[in-house]
């Protein structure tokens, strides 16, 4: 598998990403997890966006979804006339209707596939999901394929039974959305201190932090997950490319 960040910014985009979103491939498949705002244009530096072949959304806060929209536009009314098929969209149910409301009343069914995520096969895929702690429902992704497997946490506050969903993957991008000095409310965002002890926890082979919010100094929630995992910890850029 190869995982491609295509945003990683935290909350609102920084001047240096779009918010979160992510390209992971395998035989030939492009699932494209999340899309925030911002972040249909670095998509296309690496994909044309009508050839991505299923969309896991995992929750339906602005910073993961909010470029639907202008995806529903490209896919729709591009000029060379190619029109896909309605492309598969994974995306929570329970608030759904943020997605109609941004469409107004437009059609989306000509556009999408809305389909509840659960534990299934996508393409290649074998995936799995699991229910965070966070203020809406949201879900963290387990992706398997070739033996090898990758977990997203999404956005989420700390709880145990995130250790085990994440145990001996191979990679684990895990959002370090809190500053560790912070009076921070529980069930919203991990500091990058929890990530790590995420990562030792459930005896990943590499961590990538993601979703730092543009206020925080990336390179410094890298360093304090990295001390508290002691292993090998990237951190997320756009475009930034990663063998799973």
């Amino acid at each position: 598998m190869r995982l491609t960040v295509i945003g990683c910014a935290g909350s609102h985009p920084g001047p240096d990403s779009a918010c979160s979103s992510y390209v992971l491939e395998h035989d030939g498949f492009r699932l494209l997890v999340d899309l925030g705002n911002g972040a249909l244009g670095e998509l296309q530096k690496h994909v044309d966006p009508r050839d991505v072949d299923a969309l896991f959304l995992t929750h339906l806060h602005g910073d993961h979804w909010l470029d639907l929209v202008p995806l529903s536009h490209m896919r729709r009314h591009h000029p060379d006339g190619r029109v896909p098929s309605p492309l598969p969209v994974y995306a929570p149910t329970a608030d759904r209707d943020r997605i109609t409301g941004a469409f107004g009343r437009a059609r989306l069914d000509d556009a999408f596939d809305l389909r509840p995520p659960a534990d299934g096969v996508i393409g290649p895929f074998a995936v799995r999901v699991l229910r965070t702690a966070h203020p809406i429902e949201t879900y963290a992704l387990r992706v398997a394929a070739a033996g090898r497997a990758l977990v997203y946490t999404s956005d989420t506050g700390w709880f145990a039974d995130l250790v085990g969903f994440a145990r001996d993957a191979d990679l684990l991008l895990a959002e370090a959305g809190f500053a560790d000095d912070a009076d921070n409310p529980p069930g919203v965002h991990l500091t990058a201190t929890q990530t790590g002890e995420l990562a030792r926890g459930a005896n990943v082979g590499r961590l990538v932090v993601t979703h730092v919010a543009p206020w925080h100094d990336a390179d410094d929630q890298r360093r304090r997950a990295a001390a508290a995992f002691g292993g090998r910890t990237d951190l997320a850029r756009p475009g930034a490319a990663f063998d799973v």
